[in-house]
């Protein structure tokens, strides 16, 4: 049985995304990375977010998170 680690991250305009990694390492790296684009870079886009989340092996899970 794989253990997955999650990360759910705000974007822009405030949509929220969970994206899954089977590595704690990739999530860990895949969330700094976002951080640091917003803090540098400017707003995290869902293009952004899918490219940073490619470079850390992980996944976008399909829909949208609610409160």
């Amino acid at each position: 049985m794989e253990d997955f680690y999650y990360l759910e991250y705000s974007l822009a305009n405030e949509e929220r995304v969970l994206l899954r990694f089977s590595d704690m390492n990739q999530r860990d790296g895949c969330y700094i990375s976002l951080d640091m684009y917003k803090a540098q870079l400017g707003p995290v886009t869902l293009d952004v977010l899918n490219n940073i989340c490619k470079k850390f092996s992980g996944e976008r899970m399909d829909g949208r998170l609610e409160l």
